[in-house]
């Protein structure tokens, strides 16, 4: 069995997206004939669940410690939490503005010297990283370089080929972003990204990569999230209403504008629909969503949960009416990684996203409709229709087919097999 060591600065049982990506693949791998070794940042601060520890008992994660650590915390969007003039913040905000990639790149540069004997001793066959953080990349990059391995980029994001940026940047970091970039892109042997539309960008951009390049999903795992029946929410949502579910956090980039806007346009036409709508969301909105929602006077229609694992997510979804799926319209060539977890279930998905492929695979697995997010008084006229049929206990008029022959391509066993296909290519004349 060949050994493949996986650059994930945030891993399991690191609470965020990123560390889904490489946590789904890691415990598939051994499937394909490669053991995986995890390099990722130490998070003492959270505890495995009891099914991510039988999950990864075979696998060996090398942790690197860290002093400092800002990616745990959740901003509040009460002023009583969040001391947003403090001379501390202030400069911490600076310095991460105007720092190349991101500021996990000084602990990478301070821990290398000790952390690449380390990885030298497993011997691994081939490399590959995952960003964001961008540093992760940079990290992968050296040590395939410094260990003369096949490298492969995993761009879980588009990085500064984007409509947005995921932070703030100054004109100098920027700069060396883009350098950055170009110099991964330039020596990885394959550049893997989530989505077509990210991938055909990225070949326009950068020309004569097309030939190392590859769309990998984001992708489900019924292995994670399990199946057992008797599991329950303890959150009961009134089944006199229509429940809508965003499993996530409203913020920047995944707003509650486009349902909020929506919804004030349902107030103003049919303002009774109102009465049956409740939308449920996981964490504190950020104050400018919450913000959003107070101005148009709606907080009686969202109601804000506590964050749940990924193993406790079935019960959840399967509560609602709808999943409703939103991302900043900005990030037209993102798939949401909500999408993944909404396919795992038999439950209508409301998309309100700008990105046509999205729309396309919610098609192919007969899995819901998409509306794109500036056109408002059709979401509306979609919210009115489900709220009135669910008053009237109707049928809705979206309703999920059982006969589903194409979601299967969508679960991590499928996704893992295609990148254990990438690293069999690189390392067989190796």
């Amino acid at each position: 069995m060949k050994t493949v060591l996986m650059v994930a600065p945030y891993f399991i049982p690191r609470r965020r997206v990123g560390a889904l990506r490489p946590f789904k693949f890691a415990i598939h791998l051994q499937k394909f004939g490669y053991q995986p070794v995890v390099l990722t940042i130490g998070n003492p601060g959270s505890m495995l669940t009891r099914k991510e520890k039988d999950l990864l008992q075979k696998i060996t994660i090398v942790e690197i410690n860290t002093p400092f650590d800002r990616t745990g915390s959740i901003i509040s969007n009460s002023d009583k939490s969040v001391k947003k003039n403090s001379l501390s913040d202030y400069m911490i905000n600076w310095i991460d503005k105007q720092t190349p990639l991101d500021a996990w790149i000084y602990l990478f540069k301070a821990k290398y010297n000790s952390i690449y004997p380390v990885i030298k001793k497993k011997e691994p066959d081939i490399i590959w990283a995952t960003g964001d953080p961008w540093s992760g990349l940079w990290l992968g990059e050296k040590i395939a370089r410094d260990l003369k391995k096949p490298f492969v980029a995993d761009f879980r994001d588009p990085w500064t080929v984007s409509n947005i940026n995921l932070r703030a940047r100054s004109a100098f970091s920027s700069k060396w972003d883009k350098k950055v970039e170009k110099r991964i892109i330039t020596a990885a042997d394959r550049i893997i990204f989530t989505s077509e539309m990210t991938r055909n960008k990225y070949c326009q951009y950068y020309h004569d990569i097309t030939s190392k390049t590859e769309t990998i999903y984001n992708s489900f795992d019924n292995t994670i999230i399990g199946s057992n029946p008797e599991r329950k929410w303890n959150v009961k949502p009134d089944p006199k209403k229509l429940n809508i579910i965003f499993f996530g956090r409203f913020r920047r980039l995944s707003p509650a504008k486009p349902v909020t806007d929506a919804l004030i346009r349902v107030k103003s036409t049919y303002p009774e629909a109102l009465n049956y709508i409740r939308i449920h969301s996981f964490g504190k909105p950020d104050p400018v969503c919450a913000n959003h929602i107070n101005k148009a006077d709606l907080n009686h229609i969202f109601i804000f949960h506590e964050p749940v694992v990924p193993e406790e997510m079935v019960p959840v979804l399967k509560s609602a009416d709808i999943l409703l799926l939103s991302t900043n319209a900005d990030r037209e060539d993102v798939i949401p990684a909500k999408l993944w977890d909404y396919l795992s279930v038999e439950v209508s998905i409301f998309s309100i996203v700008s990105n046509p492929e999205v729309g396309e695979i919610i098609m192919r697995s007969k899995a819901g409709i998409q509306v794109h997010p500036e056109n408002t008084a059709e979401i509306a006229e979609i919210l009115i229709s489900y709220a009135m049929a669910k008053k009237n206990n109707e049928p809705s008029l979206l309703s999920v087919e059982k006969d589903i022959p194409d979601r299967g391509i969508y679960e991590s066993e499928y996704t893992t097999r295609k990148l254990a296909a990438i690293f069999d290519d690189l390392t067989t004349d190796a």
